[in-house]
């Protein structure tokens, strides 16, 4: 009898043992059930705080108080009390893109200082690499990757010969039959570029090259310069000296030296780029020639947003950023034309 009634007390424990394991276990497995479902209900509020910030951007974008003109110092452009840390919620939203200053190759051994900004990026700051002409592609690689005429030369060709669609090579270019044989051949798009990154697959195109110049560029927009928002280092890529592009930049800024002020000069069409200042006959060559390019403009309609969702979680704080690059259009509501998230 004893016997039995120790097999069933050893039983019982064993039975208690393994029931108090899967408790445990149950317990352990709950505990990271509700974490994973906690993360997973932050992340998707980061996302929603992200999504409306790029949505505060299209709003600010389509109250535009200057249709005819855009300019940096438009509240779009900077603003730290529409676009930093705003709150919502428990979290808050920030917009902000990176920005080079306007700094002449004299200063800061040639390398523009970055500081950060809080607004929105005007596409047409930049240089379209789908739609200008090789005469600017040329002078882009020439004055900001610093390489010789003859190679700028050939790469910007090259680079019309990706983009086009037709057969026909251009002098130092490159259609399918070269690409076709290379080691590890491909074939020439003939067509737009999709991703700036594309620029290396085109003859000549080195990573160093394009790392000089990718913040320079963009695949968005009619092609078309804004002379209201370009800074130094695009002047310097359209062409113009140094110098000249330090006085273009000095004048938008006004007297007092800072954008958003009073005393800003903009540009509300582009042969007012000649009233500067007094021109050299160099220098006054120089604005023609762009102007005769068609190249240049004094309003956008593509712009890039950079939104960050923020969401405050004790002595952490959880992140998610969206960079989208918006069409904006009157009447009609903003086109995406690009969207990543990470």
């Amino acid at each position: 009898m004893k016997g039995v009634k120790s097999s069933i007390l050893v039983v019982s424990l064993w039975v208690l043992s393994f029931l108090a394991i899967l408790a445990v276990g149950l317990a352990h497995n709950t505990l990271a059930q509700l974490h994973l479902a906690s993360y997973f209900q932050d992340r998707l509020k980061t996302y929603y705080l992200a999504l409306a910030g790029i949505e505060r951007g299209i709003i600010e974008l389509k109250a535009d108080r200057t249709p005819n003109w855009d300019s940096l110092g438009e509240e779009w452009s900077s603003s730290e009390e529409l676009f930093k840390e705003i709150p919502l919620g428990d979290g808050y939203i920030t917009l902000s893109h990176q920005w080079e200053g306007e700094m002449p190759e004299s200063q800061n051994g040639g390398e523009p200082e970055e500081i950060t900004l809080y607004g929105l990026v005007d596409e047409s700051s930049r240089i379209n690499i789908n739609r200008v002409p090789s005469e600017v592609l040329r002078s882009m690689l020439e004055n900001i990757a610093a390489i010789d005429q003859d190679t700028a030369a050939d790469i910007a060709s090259a680079i019309v010969d990706w983009r086009d669609r037709d057969v026909v090579v251009s002098p130092g270019g490159a259609e399918n039959a070269y690409y076709q044989s290379l080691k590890m051949p491909y074939p020439c798009k003939n067509g737009s570029f999709q991703i700036p990154e594309e620029l290396l697959l085109v003859k000549g195109m080195t990573p160093e090259i394009f790392s000089k110049i990718a913040g320079l560029i963009t695949l968005y927009g009619e092609g078309k310069v804004n002379i209201n928002t370009a800074d130094w280092r695009v002047w310097r890529a359209l062409g113009l000296s140094s110098e000249l592009a330090q006085e273009i930049v000095e004048f938008r800024r006004g007297e007092d030296g800072v954008y958003g002020t009073e005393d800003d000069n903009i540009f509300k069409t582009v042969g007012e780029i000649r009233n500067i200042g007094p021109l050299s006959t160099e220098e006054a060559q120089e604005i023609s020639r762009l102007i005769s390019l068609n190249v240049l403009t004094v309003r956008s309609d593509v712009f890039r947003i950079n939104s960050t969702g923020i969401l405050k979680k004790g002595r952490r704080n959880l992140q998610r950023n969206i960079v989208c690059v918006v069409r904006r259009s009157a009447g009609k509501p903003a086109q995406i034309l690009y969207w990543h998230e990470n």
